[in-house]
This record gives structure tokens, sequence and C-alpha cells, in this order.
């Protein structure tokens, strides 16, 4: 602050000297305001929404600036109540994620971002970590630990960024959010047109570690020694149109190996996406199709032996699964010409399979068929902070429980 002191002092010197008696005061007042606003602008970095080929704003901002250390973070601590739960815990608080950014700009071009998590105050992981270079607008290249770009929530993961306080049952269950893996591609932007391929390593499938309730969660490797005999193909194609209208589909084809590295199936993942954010709207449609090829040699892999012969042991991966969601959110604070804050009322509707079709002989996992109602409140009384409620309706078959969450969230 003296140095910016002692250059008000020798600028407004030479205005004095520079300019007739007459136009002094006004080249002075320009001159205050802009002094003015470069102290604010010190205080407190200017808020930018910006996101980069898809990335949330905080995990942008290393790819968004044009030299040197960049550092940004989130995190979100929660609260939990199962109203009718037949657990004998109903409720909890948790430190559910502290993250922080890390990235370097080597050039303008020529850029390194990473993500490191902390999970319910102790579990640590990198969620990204990768190299890029981006040529011109229309091309440019990654390589490293990748978040794969399926879905709307697993690029876009930054708590202030959504609605409800988890994110959406569909993008956990069958998108297996968080998801990341190692990899390289490419990306780009071409008139209203966005994309991004990337080769990555597949699944794998582990005895015993399997989850019927969401049948690919436990089958990422995470970046963490996998294996890559059987590799995958991801993307996303969107289209930006008039009145923030984004139209786009996503999708990944990829091996399941077993435990030998031996390739006993493949996942093929169809996810057509809409997202529209205007006037105060926030509409986003997202739909997803899962079909397995081989589930039954999977089945087998994930199974201990005995399910050879006797099934009901076997941990069924299902031939095919999906549905879609509908969330509908509106910042009524525009009534009151509220410009610095916003109150979103939202809805969220989720009906979705995570077993449609199991290979024949096997039993269907009980509860498969979801049905998620979410109706609930976000405050942002900053563009980066959220202040959360929900309740959800959650109907997993003929299990049927009401849930009340709240939640802190932030990014930077």
């Amino acid at each position: 602050m003296r140095k910016l002191h002692a250059l008000t002092v020798g600028c407004l010197a030479l205005v004095s000297s520079a300019f007739p008696q007459d136009n002094l005061r006004e080249e002075i007042e320009v001159l205050k305001e802009e002094i003015r606003q470069l102290r604010l602008e010190i205080a407190m970095p200017e808020i930018t929404m910006e996101t980069y080929s898809g990335l949330g704003p905080a995990a942008s901002k290393a790819l968004l600036n044009p030299k040197g250390v960049s550092i940004g973070g989130y995190g979100q601590v929660l609260y939990m109540n199962k109203v009718n739960t037949k657990e004998s815990q109903k409720a909890f608080t948790d430190v559910y994620r502290v993250i922080m950014y890390f990235g370097y700009s080597f050039t303008e071009k020529l850029k390194f971002n990473s993500e490191v998590e902390w999970e319910h105050a102790n579990e640590t992981a990198i969620e990204f970590a990768f190299v890029d270079y981006l040529f011109n607008p229309a091309f440019g290249i990654r390589g490293g630990t990748l978040l794969t770009p399926v879905g709307i929530i697993n690029e876009l993961h930054e708590p202030p960024t959504y609605f409800p306080v988890y994110k959406p049952y569909l993008e956990t269950d069958i998108i297996p959010t968080a998801w990341r893996e190692n990899g390289f591609g490419f990306y780009g932007e071409y008139g209203p047109t966005e994309y991004r391929f990337y080769v990555m390593n597949g699944f794998r499938a582990k005895k015993g570690s399997y989850k019927p309730s969401a049948p690919l969660k436990n089958l990422r490797q995470k970046a963490s020694k996998a294996v890559t005999d059987s590799m995958a193909l991801t993307g996303r194609f969107d289209v930006n149109l008039p009145k923030s209208l984004k139209v786009g589909v996503s999708g990944f084809f990829g091996g399941i190996q077993d435990e030998d590295g031996k390739e006993v199936g493949r996942v093929n993942m169809v996810s057509p996406h809409i997202m529209w954010q205007y006037a105060g709207f926030d509409v986003r449609f997202l739909g997803v199709f899962v079909t397995n090829n081989n589930a039954e040699k999977v089945t087998l892999a994930l199974s201990e032996p005995l399910c050879q012969v006797d099934k009901s042991r076997c941990n069924v991966f299902p031939e095919s699964m999906g549905g879609y969601y509908i969330q509908v959110a509106y910042d009524i604070f525009r009534f009151f010409d509220m410009e610095d804050q916003e109150l979103y009322l939202f809805a969220m509707y989720e009906d979705y399979d995570r077993a449609s079709r199991v290979p024949s002989g096997y039993t269907k996992p009980e509860n498969s068929k979801v049905n998620i109602i979410n109706l609930g409140v976000m405050y942002k009384p900053h563009p980066l902070v959220g202040l959360k409620a929900d309740y959800v309706k959650e109907k997993e078959g003929d299990v049927v429980e009401d849930i009340v969450r709240t939640e802190i969230s932030w990014m930077f």
C-alpha cells in the first residue's frame, strides 16, 4: 500500500505539470477513481464465473491464468437426517470435502492443473493432474489424470454450481461420479461447438468389491496403478445455442478387465444432456443409457468361486441400466432487484434402474428401480458461496426414505 500511495502522489504531480489548470480538477478526479478501483482489486480480486473446457470456475483458474502460480479450491460441510429410517443412527454431520487446486502456467499456452481432495476430514486423493497445451481455441491437447467428460456433474462438480446438497443420484449410481482415469486426448471450441475426446484406461473387476447399488463405482481404477491392457474411448460434444441453451451428448466405450488383466466385458455408455440458464432459470436434463457386453463373464469375475455352482451367491452385473433426471430452479431474488445475491428454489425428479436387465438365469438385485423427488433452496450471499437445504423422498423398489439435508459450500 505504501508503493500505491507513492504512485498516487507521483501521478497527481505529473497531472499538475502536464495539464492546464482548468482541466486539472477533472483529470485528478478520473485518476482518483482509477486508483480506487486498483485498491479494490488488490484487496478483493475480481470475481469470475468463467469456465474453461467444461471445468468448474475454480478448476478453470489455472487454465485461464496467463502466467505463474494459481491456487483455488472448494469445500462442503453438511448435515443429513434420515427421518424415517430403520437404522439406529438417523443423523450425522460431515466435512464432506475440502479441495485445493494447484496450477502453473509455464507459458500462455502450456499449463499444469491439479486437484487434491480430502474427504470426510481424513481421506486424501488426486482428483485430476494434467499438462495442457493449447495450440489455438479450436485445438488443444492434455494428458495425465483426467476427469471423464460424461454427464453434467463429473467435470462441473464444485458445490455452488449445482443445487442439491449431494450430487444427483443418477450421476453417482449409474455414472460413477467422481470419475477420473489416466489418459490423454484433445479438446477445443469452434464457433458455437465444444468438444473433448480422450483415450483412457478402462474398468477392472475385483472379487469382493462389487456394489449392486452403483454397479460401476468399484470398477473404477481411479488412476492408481491402473491396468491398461484394455483401453477406453470417451468424449463429449456440445452446441451452444441462443438464450444460453446448451445441448450435447457424451459417452464412454471401454473394456472391463479381471484381476489377471484379461478383458471379460465391455461398457457402452451414452448420455444426452440439456442445460439452460437464462433470466433467473436454471433447467437441466440428463439421460444415461448403458449396455454391458458379456455381463455374465463380468459377474463371474466379481464373484467368489461358489457363484459357479450356486447363482444366488453371485454378484450379478447388469446387462443394461439407465434412466434420466430433470431439474428446474429459479432465482426469486430477481423480483427484488438483488443482483449481488441469489436465492434459488429448485425441484428435481430422477427415475432410473441400476439393473434393467441381467444375464439369463440370474436374479435381478433387489430394489434396483429408483425414483427420487428432491425439493430445496440454495441461498448465495456471494457468487462463490452456497448455503443449501433440501428434502429428498428416496424410493428404492419398495423401500421409501425421507431425508432432510443442509450444507455450507464454497469455492474460490
